[in-house]
């Protein structure tokens, strides 16, 4: 249930425990789907400010400008479990197969 402002995305922060550390279990696999790509870059960043700068890299965006060598490698970096969660538009969600992703959430 939103109880915050969308533009905040303080909802999403249930996707990253609270206190998250370096060595602790990775958080479950994850997609969060927007409709804009500015909004899934803006819900990247808060939610790579949970946890510490040397994890940011773990929870990225993915889009329909990135080009194709990106999305395929980003594609094995989550099937991998080196990236924890994805926020992306509908585009991930055409012809992908990724059998882990514990949560989707659409925004």
């Amino acid at each position: 249930k939103i109880k915050h402002p969308l533009t905040s995305y303080t909802d999403l922060f249930f996707l990253v425990p609270k206190g998250w550390m370096t060595g602790d279990l990775a958080p479950p696999k994850f997609l969060v789907f927007f409709d804009d790509i500015q909004d899934a870059i803006a819900a990247t960043k808060i939610l790579q400010k949970c946890l510490p700068s040397e994890v940011h890299h773990r929870i990225k965006w993915f889009n329909s400008d990135m080009t194709t060598t990106y999305k395929e490698a980003e594609v094995t970096h989550l099937c991998t479990g080196d990236t924890w969660g994805l926020c992306t538009t509908e585009l991930f969600g055409m012809g992908m197969d990724v059998p882990d992703i514990a949560i989707v959430v659409q925004w």
